[in-house]
């Protein structure tokens, strides 16, 4: 996900807002305090794939596609043992009876089942290729992920046929004195401009208001599955910076306590199985 270059309002808004935030404050903000830390690459996996079928769509949906025409080349393996002719169907092409198949009818079905095979391995391999670049993304998010807490604007978004929140991101790393005005900022920028921006990307404090209010995101989708209703339950992201050279910024949602609680449970469950294993092996020796 990429951070939007601060929208266009041709009124000076978001100095005004940054203006008008010095003494304006964010008296109702309360910050959560059980900043989340990821214990491993793993975990961190298991976060960014948590609202998403990130899994499915790179692992299990293209390993279904390959199983089909292997199952397909079993069959016609088969029927070329125990019925090469095909005299055991009852076979209509074109409303005429035959007792056998046309000579190029299974050279037909062998070939379209090959092409098959091949065209779903690629992809496969493909999507594989794209899950071990995820790795190594969860492996930047592991060691550069700041965890930013959640905060409920006080505009929605109105897009004519429905209506969403909005949220604010604050990094936890912020005193309360900065939190409180970049929030208030964030606000304040809210209510002049009349209604959020069509932003389909997080929109920095510091592309809004300047290098001084680093440390704030404003969101007008987060990426969890509760987005479009009247609240969220996560708590948290963890926000990526980009590297050198690049300006993407990659948000992880942090799973709500009792996920969060069960992930890690059974992450060191299999690590307890991992370690008792590696033991054995080494006494065995």
């Amino acid at each position: 996900m990429q951070a939007d270059e601060a929208p266009s309002t041709g009124h000076g808004e978001p100095a005004k807002a940054w203006e008008r935030a010095t003494t304006a404050g964010s008296p109702g903000l309360t910050r959560p305090t059980d900043v989340p830390r990821p214990e491993s690459v793993d975990e961190v996996s298991i976060w960014a794939g948590s609202e998403d079928l990130r899994r499915t769509v790179l692992v299990h949906a293209p390993v279904f596609w390959v199983l089909l025409p292997v199952i397909a080349l079993m069959f016609l393996l088969h029927q070329t043992i125990t019925d090469p002719t095909g005299t055991g169907w009852n076979i209509t092409i074109n409303g005429e009876y035959h007792d056998s198949w046309p000579a190029w009818v299974p050279w037909l079905a062998w070939i379209g089942v090959g092409a098959w095979l091949l065209i779903a391995i690629g992809v496969l391999l493909l999507r594989l290729s794209v899950l071990r670049d995820l790795r190594a993304e969860n492996e930047r998010i592991f060691e550069h992920g700041v965890a930013h807490s959640i905060h409920r604007a006080s505009v929605d978004h109105d897009d004519g046929e429905a209506t969403w929140a909005t949220y604010i991101a604050l990094d936890h790393r912020l005193d309360d004195r900065r939190a409180a005005r970049i929030h208030a900022a964030f606000e304040q920028w809210l209510r002049l401009s009349g209604a959020p921006p069509s932003a389909s990307k997080p929109i920095s404090s510091t592309t809004m208001f300047g290098a001084q209010a680093r440390g704030g995101y404003f969101f007008l989708h987060l990426p969890v599955s509760q987005t479009a209703g009247s609240t969220t339950e996560h708590e948290w992201m963890l926000i990526t910076e980009p590297e050198d050279g690049s300006d993407e910024v990659v948000v992880t949602p942090v799973p709500v306590r009792k996920r969060l609680r069960s992930i890690r449970k059974r992450l060191r469950r299999k690590a307890a199985r991992g370690t008792s294993s590696s033991t054995w092996s080494s006494r065995a020796r």
